[in-house]
């Protein structure tokens, strides 16, 4: 025998699929569309609020640089102006003719003020050929220079003839380049140090010279106190910018030490970079000045954002406002979410509500026409037989019952929503319930020619149940399974154990199934899976719902199985309660409460 699998016809005008009962879904729809409304206006806010803050990092981009390149600029200049003022202001301004004549006198103005304004410049020596009283003396004008109050010319004015055995040999080897300017590192007294001369010449031959004026500079002292000085100063002038990293400078000599630095200890990520000869002569004259021994050292100024690229640092900036916003997007979803499914749910449980009145109507409506039709055939004597009298009385009465039931299931219904669904338990024998279930349902199954096998284990213990409320669970699951068998007609009833914790109710049938996506939610008011799957038999969604509430209020549950094509099976777990009820049935009471809570377990007084 071949078996026949029945599907589901799809209702006129609906959808076939998930995706179709969704689009019908009236809820659905208007959760999504209070979603569009509000979303279309917030993300035209956020897209524009977004483009403020990538504006914003630009502008802090172009700010940051600029100033960290200004800084740049302008601490190498510093070290420009200051490294060449001993040269503009003292070797050039010392005319040929005063130094020719050693005037002592008009020289030591000029190189007081030379002294006083270049702190870095550790000595002035002066030496002419020309003059006759000092042609083998080599003058030093030094800081002792500076603090003689005298005004004595012999005690500023100072024979220095260990650095002229120094000086004076290199200048001879440098005349053959006929330069006016000659620097050289020398080593004197130990120390090294940067010497710079203003040759001055008898004639344009340059083939001798008659005087110069030389400046002398501690390598040691302008690395370590005056140039790392500077740069302190001027980090000190610099403007930082509000809520951004302070701006550090970096003073490297030709070796790549450092010299100074306000960067975090190991800083490798710089900004902008400058570069300058270490000469005290302005460097456009490089080319002018003799060769060195070695080339000049070149030392190198670096500024940065405390080892942040500028990238790094807007990014930064911004990360506070972009997570404010992603915090508010995520509220406005999460507020739009729940009011839209809020919405959605009133839309759906007042369709549902309406349903329920259209099929209560349809449910009152059937039996009561059949009741009345099959009355007034009696009261009119149209019944020629006995056994047909008898046929429509069952009629009658089934139809009746199934009005009853319709009745108790709403008002039942109504007493759990307001919590005041009493549950009056008692030790009972489960088994025996069912069997009484079966029996009150029997012309209803002849007459839907239903075959229901009811099998009850032996020994099983009793349990602690609301006889009638257990009943009227049991009933209507059977008239779930009666409803949904379509062709086949078989329906197992079995009442055993469980688990070493449970007695159980599972009623069996081989009817259109219930998809697994519908499982959980068989159990909610008003639901029905007929209107789910888009058409089946009518009926109110409260049934499983009063099963679920009436489990629930005697502890136990009630869980389903099923394969859609291939039957369902119901079963109701009741707990064993731990102590059987006295010889005398005592009863006990438990209700579900408030309105809206779950009911209480039944237990024991």
């Amino acid at each position: 025998m071949s078996e026949t699998k029945i599907e589901p016809t799809p209702a006129p005008g609906r959808r076939p699929g998930w995706l179709g009962h969704l689009l019908d879904d009236r809820g659905v729809r208007l959760a999504t569309g209070l979603a569009v409304v509000v979303a279309i206006p917030v993300a035209v806010l956020f897209y524009f609020q977004f483009r403020s803050i990538n504006d914003l990092a630009s502008t802090s981009s172009v700010v940051l640089r600029q100033l960290s390149q200004e800084t740049a600029d302008a601490a190498a200049e510093d070290v420009d102006s200051t490294l060449k003022r001993p040269h503009i202001g003292v070797l050039l301004a010392v005319p040929q003719t005063r130094i020719d004549g050693m005037d002592r006198a008009w020289m030591d103005g000029v190189l007081r003020q030379g002294l006083q304004e270049s702190t870095f410049v550790e000595a002035f020596y002066v030496w002419s050929a020309v003059s006759d009283e000092f042609r083998d003396s080599l003058l030093v004008y030094n800081r002792d220079s500076l603090a003689d109050t005298s005004g004595n010319l012999d005690v500023r004015f100072r024979d220095a003839p260990g650095v002229g055995a120094v000086i004076l040999p290199r200048l001879r080897e440098l005349l053959i380049h006929k330069r006016a300017i000659v620097a050289f590192p020398a080593t004197i007294g130990g120390r090294k140090k940067y010497v710079q001369v203003q040759l001055r010449f008898p004639s344009a031959a340059r083939d001798t010279m008659s005087s110069f004026v030389a400046v002398v500079v501690d390598a040691e002292d302008i690395r370590t106190t005056h140039l790392p000085a500077m740069m302190k100063n001027r980090l000190a002038a610099v403007q930082h910018v509000g809520g951004f990293p302070q701006l550090d400078l970096t003073l490297r000599d030709a070796h790549g030490q450092v010299l100074f630095s306000s960067a975090p200890p190991g800083a490798s990520v710089f900004v902008d970079e400058r570069n300058f000869p270490l000469v005290f002569f302005d460097r456009e004259l490089l080319e002018y000045a003799a060769p060195f021994e070695v080339e000049p050292e070149t030392w190198t100024l670096q500024t940065g954002f405390g080892n942040q690229t500028i990238s790094a640092i807007a990014d930064k900036s911004t990360r506070p406002q972009i997570a404010l916003m992603a915090i508010l997007a995520l509220v406005m979803a999460a507020g739009v979410f729940f009011v839209a499914g809020a919405a959605a749910r009133e839309v759906r449980l007042a369709e549902l509500k309406s349903n329920f009145v259209a099929s209560v109507s349809h449910d009152l409506k059937t039996p009561l026409a059949l009741i009345q039709l099959f009355a007034e055939t009696l009261e009119l004597g149209r019944v020629r037989t006995p056994e047909r009298a008898a046929e429509y009385y069952r009629i009658i009465n089934g139809e009746a019952k199934k009005l009853t039931r319709l009745i108790e299931n709403i008002l039942d219904f109504s007493r759990m929503e307001a919590g005041l669904r009493p549950y009056r338990t008692a030790p009972a024998d489960l088994g025996e319930v069912a069997r009484d279930v079966v029996d009150r349902l029997r012309s209803q199954f002849e007459q839907g020619r239903f075959t229901v096998a009811l099998r009850v284990d032996t020994g099983l213990p009793s349990v602690d149940i609301d006889a009638g409320a257990v009943q009227q669970a049991i009933e209507n699951v059977l008239a779930n399974a009666m409803k949904y068998s379509r062709e086949d007609r078989d329906i197992d009833v079995h009442v055993a154990r469980l688990d070493a914790d449970h007695v159980g109710v599972a009623v069996s049938d081989h009817g259109i199934g219930i998809p697994r996506h519908l499982q959980g939610r068989i159990f909610r008011k008003f639901f029905r899976v007929d209107s789910a799957l888009g058409g089946g038999p009518q009926g109110t969604g409260l049934g499983l719902a009063i099963v679920e509430h009436t489990m629930r209020g005697h502890g136990g549950a009630v869980s389903v199985q099923s394969e859609p094509g291939r039957g369902s099976t119901f079963t109701l777990a009741f707990p064993i309660p731990a102590a059987t009820a006295d010889a005398y049935g005592d009863r006990h009471e438990a209700h579900s409460g408030d309105r809206g809570r779950a009911a209480d377990a039944a237990r024991p007084a």
